[in-house]
């Protein structure tokens, strides 16, 4: 069932188009992913499909008899309206299903501690879990969602994650979380140069199916360049007196330059992301000393009698649930919030780096080349020479971010203290900073919600459980799930009846079963034990950070065809177990 139809989309600005000529359907049960680099028009294509902004060209027919949820970036806040009046304004005996849906999402989001409040005294992270609840509860035919996980924690993630996953729920939604594109997305979409290209497959089928584009677009480059050679070479000694003929071939050899160059362009762009050069600091002997550390507000403990001494290059991950502290030992750490107990001190050789989690707003009189003055440096980490004197005020809210990160990063801090800094980066960014801090040998602690990046930067993990308790684990974070989890299974071993604890081995021949399929049902209960074996194997590799980009897009196609095969030798599984009785 097609849910929309878009033909010949465009929007134009001045300087440039965003969208361009574009045409593409939606089809019930698809779960689309949007991806681009930031500013390339995400939000903007989002919002031509809402008709929240109008269009230059082109057509949008959604299906008539659909709902549709949508969750932007920007929503008006009435201050005269409660989060509880807002969320249950519906007629609960018409609605039940919506009520058991919102109260599920209430819980889930942890919005119960501010229903009471007014929309308008929210903050932003507040905000934003509110409106997600009030569209999960509307029971819509589709959603539409702009960067769902941004302000959600690590828990909260991962119950959207299953929420998306069920199959009646139709998605087109703009996100850089990896693991989600991953698990949750059946295609993926690039948006580059106004242009769309679909892949139907979740993250790993992206990264080889683009990888092989990508290389065939090398050799167009290639082509292209001879050609471009050629046509210059006869514009040079163009002969006198064959006009309509050297016309011609003017503008054909213009029509190579604009082609060549905007392929120049975009391979610089991705030859640029591989490295970022800011000199060294060196550490002294003494770094961070954190001793008996105590904060509380009033009754609730932020940290309670805490120490750490940093060693040299440790990389720290912060998680927990959000309000419980970590953006406030942070702060305590940069000087900025006082402490109750206890001592930090920093060695005199420490030069911090603190990129904060906050509202970006450059003077309105600067240029990029003003705020980092380094032409060299602003092309590594993307901005080109064209942009390099566009007024920085003018930026995308992703690209604003960027900037306040190289700003930071052009000082050479030896310890870096990053709070959520991934949120509003795009893909190629993210690899940029990836790629920087795989190789930084100063210090690093850093609060994120993105997983995929916590796992790949970090060595050990500050876990804030709340109350002031704060445990260090030694591993990445899939490392850490897996041990919460054998933890939890392990609880749930020792707490069973002991009658519930004895099951009959797979291998027992049921009753109901023929000869062939009583050896059918032996076989695959080993094919599964193997496959799931497998399966985790190559979750272990995807969360070594030491793993090569090739074996990941060789492992990410394996991992997919396993699955398939799970799930159809588990579906036979439990048919047999079912007609066993």
């Amino acid at each position: 069932m097609q849910y929309l139809k878009v033909t010949n989309l465009t929007k134009s600005y001045t300087d440039k188009s965003l969208v361009d000529h574009v045409d593409f359907t939606i089809t019930k049960n698809q779960k689309i992913a949007l991806i681009a680099k930031n500013g390339a028009g995400k939000t903007t294509l989002l919002k031509l499909l809402m008709k929240e902004i109008d269009l230059t060209d082109g057509e949008i027919d959604w299906r008539e008899d659909i709902k549709i949820g949508y969750l932007g970036q920007e929503y008006k806040l009435d201050k005269h309206v409660t989060v509880r009046d807002f969320l249950f304004d519906f007629d609960t005996n018409a609605n039940r299903e919506q009520e058991v849906e919102l109260n599920i999402s209430v819980d889930k989001l942890r919005i119960k501690s501010y229903l009471g409040q007014t929309m308008d005294t929210l903050s932003g992270g507040e905000a934003k879990r509110v409106m997600l609840a009030k569209v999960l509860a509307g029971n819509p035919s589709m959603l539409v969602l702009d960067e769902p996980t941004n302000h959600l924690d690590l828990d909260m993630i991962e119950w959207l994650e299953r929420y998306l996953k069920k199959h009646h729920i139709t998605l087109f939604m703009v996100t850089h979380d990896r693991y989600f594109l991953e698990r949750v997305c059946t295609d993926i979409w690039e948006l580059e140069r106004g242009k769309i290209h679909q892949y139907t497959g979740n993250y790993s089928y992206f990264l080889e199916k683009k990888a092989i584009r990508e290389e065939n677009e090398k050799i167009e480059m290639h082509k292209l360049h001879q050609l471009f050679k050629k046509e210059l070479a006869w514009i040079r000694r163009a002969p006198q007196g064959r006009q309509t003929k050297a016309t011609f071939r003017e503008k054909r050899f213009s029509d190579i330059e604009e082609k060549f160059d905007t392929k120049r362009d975009v391979r610089f762009s991705e030859s640029a992301k591989l490295e970022l050069g800011v000199e060294e600091r060196r550490l002294g002997g003494k770094i961070l000393h954190i001793k008996n550390i105590q904060k509380s507000f009033d009754t609730k403990k932020i940290v309670n009698d805490f120490s750490h001494e940093c060693r040299h290059g440790e990389r720290i991950g912060i998680i927990g649930k959000n309000g419980v502290g970590k953006s406030t030992f942070i702060n305590m750490i940069m000087g900025q919030e006082t402490l109750d107990k206890g001592t930090i001190e920093a060695g005199e050789s420490v030069v911090f780096g603190y990129y904060e989690q906050k509202q970006i707003d450059f003077p309105t009189d600067k240029r990029l080349i003003d705020i980092v003055p380094d032409p060299k440096l602003l092309e590594k980490f993307l901005f080109f020479p064209k942009q390099q004197h566009q007024f920085a005020h003018s930026l995308s809210g992703g690209e604003k971010r960027r900037l306040y990160m190289l700003a930071i990063l052009q000082k050479n801090p030896n310890f870096l203290i990053m709070d959520e800094p991934t949120n509003d980066l795009d893909l190629i960014t993210l690899g940029v900073l990836e790629d920087f801090l795989s190789n930084y040998k100063g210090c690093l602690i850093v609060v994120s919600h993105d997983r995929f990046f916590m796992d790949k930067i970090v060595d050990h993990i500050f876990v804030f459980e709340g109350e002031g308790v704060i445990n260090d684990f030694r591993g990445t974070y899939s490392q850490y799930k897996s041990a919460q989890e054998e933890k939890l299974k392990k609880g749930k071993k020792e707490n069973k009846p002991l009658a519930k604890q004895v099951e009959a081995p797979l291998s027992d021949k049921p009753k109901k079963l023929s000869y062939m399929e009583q050896r059918e049902l032996d076989q695959l209960s080993k094919d599964i034990q193997t496959l799931e074996k497998r399966k985790d194997e190559i979750q272990i590799l995807f969360n070594d950070p030491n793993c090569p980009f090739d074996d990941i897009k060789k492992l990410g196609i394996e991992l997919s065809t396993l699955i398939k095969h799970l799930e159809i030798k588990e579906g036979r599984w439990f048919e047999l177990i079912e007609r066993a009785g």
